[in-house]
């Protein structure tokens, strides 16, 4: 499956595959179903603190010792920002070459010096909806190759 996202005014090609986990661990050393479930886990634990920080800023004035413990003793922000940091390159990348590079260079370009000159081609805040959406491509295109239906 392909996916055009646009990036600094250009419609960049995605693809999505049943190799794109392979490519993936070939590259990174680790399961891309892993990281993105890592990910998740974290981003649950954000959201939850969150959560709390909202209901004790309704109060804001009595509350403030407990936000400033809820912020100190929960690094779910930290962990999920430097999670998408390195996995959103990375899982972009990849899909990047699926969709860009023929099979016959694709193995080639599976190297740390090739993603980090790719990745030099952009400014962090280019790529920061890049991810959101290439990790919502990649649960899509999991959800139906794993979720057949049954007729």
């Amino acid at each position: 499956m392909y996916k055009k996202i646009e990036i600094k005014g250009k419609d960049v090609d995605f693809k999505c595959s049943a190799a794109t986990s392979i490519l993936y661990k070939r590259l990174f050393g680790k399961s891309l179903s892993a990281e993105v479930t890592e990910m998740a886990n974290e981003s649950a634990k954000a959201y939850k603190m969150l959560e709390q920080l909202n209901k004790l800023q309704e109060n804001k004035n009595e509350n403030t010792e407990a936000i400033l413990n809820l912020l100190a003793d929960n690094p779910s922000l930290v962990s999920v920002t430097e999670k998408t940091e390195k996995i959103g390159p990375q899982m972009a990348y990849i899909m990047w070459l699926e969709a860009n590079k023929p099979q016959r260079e694709l193995f080639q370009c599976l190297t740390e010096d090739a993603y980090i000159s790719w990745l030099s081609d952009f400014d962090k805040g280019d790529m920061t909806n890049v991810y959101s959406e290439l990790l919502n491509f990649w649960n899509g295109t999991n959800k139906s190759y794993s979720n057949p239906k049954n007729q």
